[in-house]
């Protein structure tokens, strides 16, 4: 066949392939992408910057794509990568400990010595991880006391945190955040996420002061209260401060805040969550308290932070709940603090001391290793309070699609909050396709809202996906609005064609 004729039967060749009709799954993907770029094209968020990436994990093909390279603030999706290295590196089954030792004898049912605690960044004590009992595990621990015939310890309660390291806070964290309960110091020693619940009642009168009260250690907090009783038509407003000259010595270490502002005569309580200055004395003195309660005389006991002496005697070590159980509070609830110290127990493990530089650079090599390379993001801290993070659409679905491969991905899915059911998706999406079906990570910050995670298509396809908005001037509740409609279209989608109606022709 001369050069012509191979010519002019290729023309034809792609002038038939030209007229061929659209496969219908062809039409059903170039459909959605245009229904989500008018999703994404909203104008109450024309001001907004959006990055988008949808992908199919079980066909490996993109399905929309907007901005998906370029940078954003996470927010709190910086506890996806967060999770999936510690999945990776320490693995589900890991297990937190503390060592409880003494250096000290037992006599006479008197353990004439201290009782020293060594913390390694068990999570497990507080609260949403632990149970409806903050102090369970001290209660365990003084029932393992008395078996050993302790019924009085005249020594001191002494906590050893050196295991970590460093700056507890992430790096960038705002200072006006510091006193709030969700930007809780890190420690290697944490109680009740390290943080006190503080209720602001209106007194009996007008004029009378608020009334204060705190768990579940309620004498710990030293409170100055300039908070007042208005009448019944004022509107409530409370203001919480620290008060950094308050004393902080090492046998008295207390954290002081001051209380003011008006509350509504007869209104509702107001609640706020406070962190701590001194997680380990707070530690500490909740295990005096718990102690105390359980029969174990502690009266005598200061509570201070030291290192452990080389005479110590190991009483026993306590162990945590494993990895996988913990990640379900962390990723649903957002929990800052216990996504910081997987940060420092990863640089532990890997580099022998808990540090936040330590465990970046174990997460660093990690997603190196997975091709995302450092200069592609920033990774300031684990938990996306800090505005310094930066990360793509594109990153987070890579991760996603890898963390699909592992054999706990199981795990990983799970500990995922799952919209209209739990965590911070529980009001979202409620009776819709999405609801039961998409399991996420949310993240929320001044201007930045994110999430990621999977979904489900009506096909029962599982798609991969991260929607990032940022710079934009108005509520995120507005963000999460467009975020859930999109959503609700990849639930809906569906490769097939559409039966014709009733009576149609064909």
């Amino acid at each position: 066949m001369n050069k012509q004729l191979r010519v002019f039967f290729t023309i034809l060749f792609l002038g038939a392939l030209a007229v061929l009709p659209l496969r219908a799954e062809d039409g059903a993907v170039e459909t959605l992408r245009r229904d989500l770029s008018a999703i994404f094209s909203d104008k109450r968020l024309a001001d907004a910057q959006w990055g988008v990436s949808v992908y199919s994990l079980d066909r490996d093909e993109s399905l929309f794509q907007q901005n998906a390279g370029k940078l954003y603030i996470p927010a709190s999706n910086a506890k996806i990568i967060t999770a999936a290295a510690a999945l990776l590196r320490l693995g589900p089954e890991y297990r937190f400990k503390t060592r409880v030792m003494t250096d000290g004898v037992i006599e006479d049912g008197i353990l004439r010595g201290n009782l020293i605690i060594e913390g390694f960044g068990d999570p497990s004590n507080p609260l949403r991880a632990g149970g409806k009992d903050p102090f369970a595990v001290f209660r365990k621990w003084a029932a393992q006391l008395k078996a050993k015939g302790i019924q009085t310890i005249a020594g001191d309660l002494v906590g050893d945190a050196s295991s970590f390291s460093g700056a507890p806070y992430g790096l960038g964290w705002e200072w006006d955040d510091l006193i709030e309960g969700y930007a809780a110091p890190v420690s290697a020693l944490q109680f009740n996420e390290n943080i006190l619940a503080l209720k602001v009642r209106p007194g009996a009168e007008t004029g009378a002061n608020a009334v204060l009260s705190m768990e579940p250690l309620p004498d710990y907090l030293r409170a100055r209260n300039d908070a007042t009783t208005g009448s019944r038509n004022d509107t409530a407003v409370i203001a919480v401060e620290r008060d950094f000259t308050g004393e902080q010595t090492a046998a008295a270490a207390r954290d002081e805040i001051r209380v003011s502002g008006t509350l509504a005569l007869q209104g509702p309580a107001v609640n706020r969550s406070i962190s701590v200055n001194a997680p380990v004395i707070y530690y500490l003195s909740a295990l005096k308290y718990a102690l105390a309660k359980e029969g174990i005389d502690t009266s005598t006991c200061e509570v201070r932070e030291s290192s452990v002496p080389p005479d110590a005697e190991m009483l026993w070590t306590h162990l945590s709940p494993p990895l996988a159980e913990l990640l379900a509070p962390m990723m649903k609830q957002s929990l800052n603090l216990m996504s910081e110290t997987f940060l420092r127990v990863l640089g532990l493990e890997a580099h022998g001391l808990g540090t936040a530089a330590n465990g970046k650079a174990v997460v660093e090599k990690i997603l190196s290793e997975k091709g995302i390379g450092k200069g592609s993001y920033v990774f300031a801290d684990a938990s996306g309070l800090s505005r310094r993070n930066l990360a793509s659409a594109d990153m987070f679905v890579r991760i996603l699609t890898f963390m699909r491969r592992q054999s706990f991905f199981p795990q990983f899915y799970s500990a995922l909050a799952v919209a209209g059911v739990d965590g911070t998706l529980k009001s979202r999406l409620v009776g819709t396709a999405a609801a039961g079906n998409v399991h996420a990570k949310t993240g929320t910050i001044s201007s930045a809202s994110a999430i990621s995670g999977y979904v489900t298509t009506a096909d029962g396809e599982m798609l991969a996906f991260s929607m990032i908005a940022n710079n934009f001037p108005v509520s995120a509740r507005i963000a999460g609005e467009v975020q859930n409609r999109a959503l609700e279209r990849l639930a809906g989608f569906s490769r097939k064609p559409k039966p014709s109606p009733k009576g149609a022709r064909p």
